[in-house]
């Protein structure tokens, strides 16, 4: 079963960045020319981590209102929901660094395909953050011979400071864990039974619930149902799509399925939870 993907506003990184270079980084600060589309609702594909040096600013991340402080570091995931809750907070002093994950070299850790964040950085690893970041600007905007080599190993060094103070986030747990969270952040529209990511790890349905069951205290089948309902969520907020174009979208064959499903895991029907969260959230639904 197959359906258009649903419409939120998607901002592609090829749109921002040099031809060819799947990166792009920016230095804010109060005389930073404001981008008014990230005042909207908005996601895109690709990684964005930035650093706030100087007083604070505020986002709406699927569902929560997070705020960076000085000292902070926060990645954004690919197809995370956000908007900056007001345009001064979003010129703030600081970095913010767009790319692909293909990008990195392939010697550094796998990022995360789930929300992480923010991360204080101690005083040390600021500095170091800092320094890192201004070479960063400096090979990109200069753009000398192997510039992109150069960003690439600068990316490396600053991935692996931002590991650092995220492994209470991201290395809890068994690989095992880390690649079924890796699988089900790409997979959790079109694989919707516990079998098919145990098939892709090549090992029992039975096992693989045990691992999970024992690190996070939930199933398999509530992490699953977990995820479904946070992009179910996410279209029922920002798609203008019909509710029955949302449930095919998520693979459920009749919409009277998607109702119970939704209604199950959150208390509401999927037309309340519309109405609700366009009012909360949204000043103009359209």
């Amino acid at each position: 079963m197959s359906a258009p993907v649903p419409l939120i506003t998607s901002h592609e990184l090829g749109n921002i960045s040099p031809a060819g270079v799947p990166f792009y980084i920016e230095k804010l600060s109060s005389t930073t020319v404001k981008d008014e589309r990230m005042l909207h609702l908005h996601r895109h594909d690709f990684y964005v981590l930035g650093l706030c040096l100087e007083g604070a600013t505020t986002h709406m991340l699927d569902f929560k209102q997070v705020t960076i402080k000085a000292g902070e570091m926060l990645l954004l995931i690919p197809g995370q929901v956000h908007q900056a809750m007001d345009i001064e907070g979003y010129g703030v002093n600081g970095y913010m660094i767009a790319f692909n994950a293909d990008f990195l070299l392939p010697i550094q850790t796998a990022l995360p395909n789930y929300p992480v964040g923010p991360v204080q950085l101690p005083a040390a690893d600021l500095q170091q953050a800092l320094l890192i970041f201004s070479q960063l600007q400096k090979e990109y905007i200069e753009r000398s011979p192997q510039f992109v080599a150069m960003l690439q190993h600068y990316m490396a060094l600053l991935i692996m400071l931002f590991h650092r103070h995220t492994a209470p986030y991201t290395q809890t747990g068994p690989p095992l864990l880390r690649r079924y969270k890796e699988l089900l952040a790409t997979h959790f529209n079109e694989w919707t039974k516990p079998a098919q990511y145990a098939s892709a790890m090549h090992i029992s349905a039975d096992h693989l619930n045990e691992v999970i069951k024992q690190h996070t205290g939930q199933t398999l089948s509530a992490h699953i149902s977990e995820r479904r309902i946070l992009e179910a969520k996410r279209l029922l907020l920002h798609a203008k799509e019909s509710i029955k174009e949302i449930a095919w979208h998520l693979q459920f064959n009749e919409v009277s399925y998607f109702n119970r499903f939704f209604k199950q895991h959150t208390g509401f029907t999927p037309a309340a939870f519309r109405e609700k969260a366009r009012e909360k959230y949204l000043s103009d639904p359209e």
